[in-house]
Order: C-alpha cells, then sequence, then structure tokens
C-alpha cells in the first residue's frame, strides 16, 4: 500500500493561521508645485500616514524555544527600476515607482527598506496569550511610500489595487518561511491639477464688408483681401517641464471643403492658420505655443480668411461662424 505523509515545515518556518493577512491603503496626493512632475524626482514618504494600519493577525510556528521573530519582505512588483543605493524603485505604471519601508516592531521599531531578509525585531519575550507555537503579529501594517516620477503627467494617474509587498516571519535567524503572513496593496489615484487660461477669452474678426461677386473661385479668398491675424496668450499652473501645451479648435467643419470652418453661408467658409501659414483643422486641429515654463505662460498667433467652398456665388448678406478654442496639454 502507497501512503503519503504530510510534509513538515522546517524548524523556525512560520505561517499564518487562516492565510497571508491583507492589508491595504489608499493614496490620493495632490501635487499642486510643477517642480514635482518631473522625469527622476523622488517624493519621500509620499503617502503620509496612510500606510498605518491596525489589525493584527494569528502565527503558527514549528519551534521549541521561544526566540526573536525575523522579519522578511519582499516587492510583489516585478520590475526594478531605479536605486538611490537605499531605497529600490519598482515601476507601478508607466509614469511612476514606488519604494517601500516596511515598520518592524517588537523591540527594534524601525522602518527597513524592502527588500530585505532576516531583520530581528528583538524581542524575545512573548505575551501572555502567546506560546513558541503560537503568536499574534502585526507585520506589514506600518510603512512608507516613496514616490519616483519616471515621465511627467497631466492630470491624473490612475492605480488600481495593486500589491506592493508581501512579508514573512520566522523564529530561527536563517530560515526562511515560504508562505507570507501578510500583504500590503495599495490603490488610489495621483493628480497634478494643471491649467491654463486664455486672453482674450472671446475672439471676433469682423471681415469687413466684402462684394459676393470677389468670392469667385472655390478654396480661394477674395482677390486682393488681407488674411486677419490674431494673437492669444496663455497664463498657466502647474505644467512641469516636458508637458506640451498646444491650443485646440472645436467647431464644425463645412461639409464641401472639411479644412474650413462652416458658416452661415452655405458658400462660404472660414480657413484657419498657424503662424507659419499650416491649415488648422476646425475640430481638434492644434495651434502650436511657444511657452516659457519658469513664467508659465505662453503665446501663439493665428491667421483667419473666408473663402468660397462651393464655386457658386455666395448669397450675398452678413455671415457668422462660432469655434471653441481651448487649452491642450501632453
Amino acid at each position: 500500500m502507497l501512503s503519503v505523509q504530510p510534509a513538515l515545515a522546517a524548524i523556525g518556518q512560520c505561517k499564518p493561521s487562516g492565510g497571508p493577512h491583507p492589508f491595504s491603503f489608499t493614496f490620493t496626493p495632490t501635487l499642486t508645485n510643477p517642480a514635482q512632475n518631473v522625469a527622476g524626482l523622488v517624493i519621500e514618504n509620499a503617502a503620509g500616514n496612510n500606510w498605518n494600519l491596525s489589525g493584527t493577525y494569528d502565527v503558527q510556528c514549528e519551534c521549541k524555544s521561544r526566540t526573536a521573530s525575523y522579519i522578511t519582505a519582499k516587492s510583489s512588483l516585478p520590475t526594478q527600476i531605479h536605486s538611490d543605493g537605499r531605497l529600490s524603485y519598482y515601476a507601478l505604471n508607466e509614469y511612476l515607482a514606488v519604494a517601500s519601508e516596511v515598520y518592524v516592531g517588537g523591540y527594534r521599531n524601525e522602518y527597513i527598506p524592502t527588500p530585505f531578509s532576516n531583520v530581528s525585531n528583538l524581542k524575545n519575550e512573548m505575551g501572555q496569550d502567546e506560546s513558541c507555537a503560537s503568536a499574534h503579529y502585526s507585520s506589514g501594517a506600518r510603512g512608507r511610500i516613496h514616490l519616483y516620477f519616471r515621465r511627467p503627467f497631466v492630470g491624473q494617474t490612475i492605480i488600481p489595487s495593486t500589491q506592493l509587498v508581501e512579508t514573512y516571519v520566522s523564529v530561527s535567524n536563517g530560515v526562511s518561511s515560504v508562505i507570507p503572513v501578510s500583504t500590503v496593496s495599495m490603490s488610489g489615484v495621483v493628480t497634478v491639477p494643471q491649467n491654463c487660461e486664455i486672453s482674450p477669452q472671446t475672439v471676433v474678426v469682423d471681415f469687413g464688408d466684402i462684394l459676393s461677386t470677389s468670392f469667385r473661385t472655390k478654396g480661394m479668398m477674395p482677390p486682393g483681401f488681407t488674411p486677419h491675424q490674431k494673437e492669444l496668450t496663455l497664463a498657466c499652473r502647474n505644467i512641469s517641464s516636458g508637458v506640451k501645451v498646444s491650443l485646440s479648435f472645436r467647431g464644425e467643419v463645412d461639409s464641401n471643403m472639411p479644412a474650413a470652418l462652416r458658416t452661415s453661408n452655405n458658400s462660404i467658409g472660414v480657413m484657419i492658420e498657424d503662424r507659419f501659414g499650416g491649415p488648422i483643422s476646425p475640430q481638434s486641429g492644434r495651434l502650436p505655443v511657444d511657452f516659457l515654463y519658469p513664467s508659465q505662460s505662453g503665446s501663439t498667433r493665428f491667421s483667419v480668411y473666408p473663402i468660397n467652398t462651393t464655386g457658386q456665388a455666395p448669397a450675398a448678406g452678413v455671415f457668422t461662424a462660432t469655434a471653441t478654442i481651448q487649452a491642450e496639454m501632453e
């Protein structure tokens, strides 16, 4: 008869009763300083006191006599992308990486950078309801998160629930347990509020009086007409170096000539061009901006002129067109 004996844990190994205890916290910083949103920047203890959680769990160990507990912490994130010699940063997403420190209590009472192995808590005695084989722990309940910017971003980056750390306990120095006693997860949103005010807020262009007979050729403006130039300035907040600022147009395109902005006259459209003479689409077209990061200001120019969109003489009368201009950051 074939019999299988259950595997025994090595002396000194520990495991949690009921599986690893899950700790989780939220991380929702708002960074208002543009100097914080640059590649390579580190924000230390970025989560503040968020990773300071309550709760204990029972741990069972293979032991004959009680010694100090030895704590091991491993990163659950697979890819290390930066190290400053003390802290190791692991990729969280395409914009951010995180380093962690796990608090080791007992009589050590110290934050230890992850990963680490077999760090003693320096506590040998047991509580009243504890034994060599069973004791209460809170390892993983407390720690620090340090944020590393891989590259700047605009607005918000969402952090879904992500496991950061696994902690292990043993009661024999040099012995590694195979089952984590706790896991630590983080979720949240990192917000970099950014905005720009465009001046003037309303741009009015008056083409003046133009003879309808001057609109002779489809796609062309009236002979002798001079395009009207307009200048816009921007006053912005929290735009970090590397973030590209531009202006976009939102208007209705002419069905006969999609490159033109539709007007109230079916045979007339309005062309928009950047300062170099390049056409700007009236629907999501981008206007480049000269932006000065130190002063958080920018400026740009564009030209507009009317064209014939059908090849037919337009009806006489006033025509109007409207488009919205808004700041874009990428």
